[in-house]
């Protein structure tokens, strides 16, 4: 944490417990924008299941993840037990018996709760705007505006979405706490709307998102802000020492659409590039979940994962080549956007570009590959011709994720959150 002046305005960003993920990515841009606007930054790591209590053995790495984001002061938030068992009960009767899994998630992580001295400190700082991501974490950021900012009852508050999380439950087969049944779409899509009606302005990360969200609702102020990569990263990258080329890298976290490309790259990709050796390294969490699930997978090809790292500087820059064979998914994909920022050759499907304005990436030359030849033909191409693939990369990254445009759009959601009246018209909708 740095040292800062207390009577700088302070932007409140809260978040769930997810350090170096793609969610961390966005969190970042949010703490660097704010500070490049003149605020000092608090960052609030929210538990979101009830097993993150005070006591819960990874919170120091937890913690330690979250302050690689850099913001001025970083708290975490545990679940209060009291306040859980007491939410569990309540959130059932004001559902009227029909509460879903996304509001089981939603009450359990307004049942978190600051120490003492993190209240105090954001009680004597000068807030004036609180940051969400993800609705899971919107409950507990209203009952902070509500109760530990009394007297500013006029903090706007802006929420990052980051994916329609009604989706992604019914895709992983969530089971509802309550119910003990899986909820149906409608029934989540219905909790989710109506939770995010409450925030003044609704911040949406992938085009998909945005177009989904303003339609269905269409009462709310909606900005699209696609994600940008700190500039400390790709400099560290750029400069770490590259030692040992990597032909080809993926980077992966422990999640379902990972574990499904990763399979499908290495049973159908894969053995139409085997004779040329290629050397590839998959980093990341994704070599745990691959040990677990698809252990006979992970025993032939045991010797291309190296697991989770402290630092993925040095790999990027070691890398003549990114790959993203995702064959699912939602939301925008930041391993696409931290390649492309990176100048790095890119091989991508279209799962790999989602969220992104397709027809400008293209423009640039970057084009989906969704069969196993055409993947492969793609990789061959881009190392054989790595400075033409990596001009690619660079020239869509500073359209259309660089700093300064993630910036504007942030300026037009800070505006119509802090304006006393809407001068942009009825429905505020700022797509950049």
């Amino acid at each position: 944490m740095r040292t800062v002046e207390r009577q700088l305005p302070t932007a409140i960003i809260v978040g769930p417990p997810w350090p170096r993920s793609g969610t961390a990515r966005v969190v970042q841009n949010q703490v660097d924008y704010y500070r490049n606007r003149g605020f000092a930054t608090i960052l609030i790591t929210v538990a979101i299941d009830c097993f993150y209590v005070p006591e819960f053995p990874e919170w120091g790495e937890i913690q330690r993840g979250m302050e690689e984001i850099g913001a001025d002061w970083t708290f975490v938030a545990p679940i209060n037990k009291r306040l859980f068992l007491r939410g569990k009960y309540l959130g059932w009767l004001k559902r009227f018996g029909r509460p879903t899994e996304l509001d089981w998630i939603v009450f359990t992580a307004e049942s978190a709760e600051l120490s003492e001295s993190a209240t105090e400190a954001i009680r004597s700082a000068e807030v004036e705007v609180i940051q969400v991501n993800h609705v899971f974490t919107l409950g507990f950021a209203q009952r902070l505006r509500r109760r530990i900012l009394p007297r500013r009852k006029n903090v706007p508050l802006l929420l990052d979405t980051h994916d329609v999380q009604a989706h992604l439950l019914k895709e992983r087969g969530e089971t509802n706490q309550w119910t003990h049944r899986a909820d149906t779409l409608e029934n989540l899509l219905r909790s989710e709307y109506e939770k995010l009606k409450k925030p003044d302005v609704l911040v949406h990360c992938s085009v998909e998102d945005f177009n989904f969200f303003k339609a269905h609702i269409p009462d709310r102020r909606h900005v699209l802000v696609l994600p940008s990569i700190d500039e400390a990263f790709t400099s560290l990258a750029c400069s770490a020492s590259s030692g040992e080329p990597i032909d080809l890298l993926f980077v992966g976290q422990s999640t379902g659409p990972n574990l499904v490309g990763i399979r499908w790259f290495l049973e159908e990709v894969w053995p139409l590039l085997a004779e040329r050796r290629y050397s590839i390294s998959i980093v990341g969490k994704i070599e745990t979940l691959v040990r677990e699930q698809l252990p006979d997978l992970y025993e032939r090809f045991k010797g291309l994962f190296v697991g989770p790292v402290a630092e993925l500087e040095p790999y990027y820059a070691a890398a003549r080549c990114v790959i993203a064979p995702m064959i699912s998914g939602t939301g925008i994909s930041i391993k696409t956007v931290e390649a492309l920022a990176l100048g790095k050759p890119f091989v991508g499907t279209a799962k790999a570009y989602r969220g992104m304005p397709a027809d400008r990436l293209a423009d640039y030359g970057l084009r989906a590959h969704d069969t196993p030849q055409a993947f492969a033909s793609a990789i061959s191409e881009a190392l054989s011709d790595g400075a033409q693939s990596a001009a690619a990369s660079r020239r869509a990254y500073q359209e259309l994720f660089s700093r300064s445009a993630s910036f504007f759009a942030r300026d037009k959601a800070f505006q119509i959150a802090t304006a006393a009246m809407n001068p942009i018209g009825s429905n505020g909708n700022w797509k950049v």
